[in-house]
Parts: structure tokens; C-alpha cells; sequence
């Protein structure tokens, strides 16, 4: 039995979206995809924008709920839709989910964010047969602000991941932040993805990529629109890094067009790669869409949304 489950375990490592496996190098976090975006503005940015105002807070409790109480708007909601690393069958995964931010008051802020990530069919071999592992991810997060320019936020994440029809792996990831807001400048720091990781029955743990993060932002007018420049990095503890880059410019704050590159070590949990980025805003309606490429594992992703801010 305890074979099994170490097969097991090793098989999640590889599902969690194993781009170390993929470039043979040797696993040793689970989960990886907390690591990864989810707003498709921050994605078509390559993962950069984590501190900017605005764009949609809906998801907020996915990477940084400290900028939940800075929102421009009382309530954001959004749904997305994405078609992850299609490029090679054992890392491709189609994910719908959406999330809500609602804030209560003034300085203070809550957020509910769900993601449901469905896999490739593998076949494990044997009696254990044919199976499409899913993931889910569910968020929850709350902020505060601190005098006018200060904010704090914590968010928590229920990870589950079903391997096979009666063989789960789960854990708990927290997300502490702290946000500097003040006019076109917002820079944010925290850690991210705590947690205890995953054990086997063989007392091997695998943790979680969790790292520190830091993340900076600033708009400043462009002709008939606006310019945003975002860079966001983490140093993971498992010693690794990464650098995502990003530039959007919004034209009358109704179409957008973003475009950013990351750069991470080796092996990372969200690896390098050229993301490009179109939007649309009308009304409080938002429309959004991404595209990731120059990278084997994650090129040709494709990720859209909608959002509905009041």
C-alpha cells in the first residue's frame, strides 16, 4: 500500500503541471499551479500587475488580497475561462472559475474566488485504469487599509487534487500582503503559498512553491489614454526565482492592450515565457483576453474573462 501511494504522490507531482519533471529536472513542490495568474489582465501581462488598482479585484484572493481595500469600485465580480499548456498532453488543463470582491465600508474588503481545473485523460496502468485528474482551488481573502495609503491583506486557499477516482492529495495555502497606495504608485510585498505542503505515507514531503513577493505598479497619462508599467518578482524557498514584466495602455479606459515576458529559473512553478493581451470596458462590463507563448510546456495558452464592476 505504501507503494502505491508513493506512485501516487509522484503521479500528482507530475499532474501539478511538472514543468521541473518536463525539463528532467528533479520535483520536489505539488501544487505548482498556485503559482500561476489567474486574472487574464495580470496573464496577458505575464503574470505582472498583482498591485495595480485597476484592473478587476475580483480574484484578488488568489495573489494579493491586500489591494481588495484600495478597490475603485464597490462590488467586482468576474468569470474566466482557460485553456492551459495545450502543448503537451500531460500538462494540459482546461480551468473555469470566477470570483467576487466586496467592499464593506471604507477600508475594509472581502473576496470568494473559486477554480476548477480539469486534465488530460492518463492512464495509470493496471488495475488502476483511465482517469482525468482534477484540481480545485477555492480562495478566501480580506483586507484592510491602515490610514490613506496603507493596506493589508490575507487570503487563504483550499487546494484539492483528485489523482484517481479514490486517491486525493489537499492542503491549505496562505497568502499575507502588505500595499502602498498613493496616486498612480502602488507597491506591494508579502509571502505567498504558505504552507505544509503534502506527506506520504513513506514520511517524503513535498511542499508547496511558496515564496516572497514583491510587486510594483504605476499609470501615468499617454495621449488619450493611459500607460501602466508593472513588475512583480518571487523568490520561491525551494531557490528559485521569478520576474514578470508588464506594460498596458488603455485608450480612453475602454480598449486596452497589455503585453509582458517572465523570466524564472529553471524549473520554476511558472516558468518564462511572452504573454500578449487585448481588453475592453464599457459600461462597468469588462472583456478580457490573453495569450502565452515562447515557451514549450505553457505556449499557446489562451485565457479569457468577463467582469461586472459597481
Amino acid at each position: 500500500m505504501k507503494i502505491r501511494h508513493s506512485i501516487l504522490l509522484a503521479s500528482a507531482l507530475l499532474l501539478s503541471w511538472s514543468l521541473k519533471a518536463q525539463e528532467q529536472l528533479p520535483a520536489n513542490e505539488v501544487f505548482e499551479f498556485l503559482s500561476f495568474p489567474r486574472g487574464v489582465a495580470q496573464t496577458g501581462m505575464a503574470g505582472a500587475g498583482k498591485s495595480l488598482l485597476s484592473e478587476s479585484t475580483a480574484l484578488a484572493a488568489f495573489d494579493n488580497p491586500a489591494v481588495l481595500p484600495f478597490a475603485l469600485n464597490h462590488v467586482d465580480a468576474a468569470v474566466l475561462y482557460g485553456r492551459w499548456a495545450p502543448a503537451q498532453t500531460n500538462t494540459l488543463s482546461n480551468n473555469l472559475g470566477g470570483g467576487v470582491s466586496v467592499r464593506l465600508g471604507k477600508g475594509f474588503a472581502v473576496s470568494a474566488a473559486v477554480i476548477n481545473q480539469a486534465h488530460a485523460e492518463v492512464d495509470f496502468g493496471g488495475e488502476n485504469g483511465k482517469f482525468s485528474p482534477k484540481d480545485l482551488i477555492v480562495a478566501f481573502g480580506a483586507g484592510a487599509s491602515f490610514g490613506e495609503y496603507v493596506s493589508v491583506g490575507v487570503s487563504a486557499r483550499l487546494v484539492q487534487q483528485q489523482v484517481m477516482a479514490d486517491y486525493k492529495l489537499s492542503s491549505t495555502a496562505i497568502t499575507a500582503m502588505i500595499q502602498y497606495h498613493k496616486d498612480a504608485l502602488n507597491v506591494a510585498a508579502g509571502l505567498a503559498n504558505l504552507g505544509s505542503g503534502v506527506k506520504s505515507e513513506n514520511d517524503n514531503v513535498s511542499s508547496l512553491p511558496s515564496s516572497a513577493r514583491v510587486a510594483a505598479s504605476y499609470e501615468l497619462p499617454a495621449g488619450l489614454g493611459a500607460l501602466t508599467c508593472a513588475l512583480d518578482a518571487d523568490y520561491y524557498f525551494s531557490g528559485k526565482i521569478g520576474v514578470s514584466a508588464g506594460v498596458a495602455y488603455g485608450f480612453k479606459d475602454m480598449l486596452f492592450a497589455r503585453a509582458g515576458y517572465r523570466y524564472a529559473s529553471a524549473g520554476a512553478a511558472f516558468p518564462s515565457h511572452l504573454a500578449l493581451g487585448l481588453g475592453a470596458k464599457w459600461k462597468g462590463f469588462g472583456l478580457d483576453v490573453s495569450y502565452l507563448t515562447a515557451n514549450a510546456q505553457i505556449g499557446n495558452s489562451l485565457c479569457l474573462g468577463i467582469s461586472c464592476r459597481f
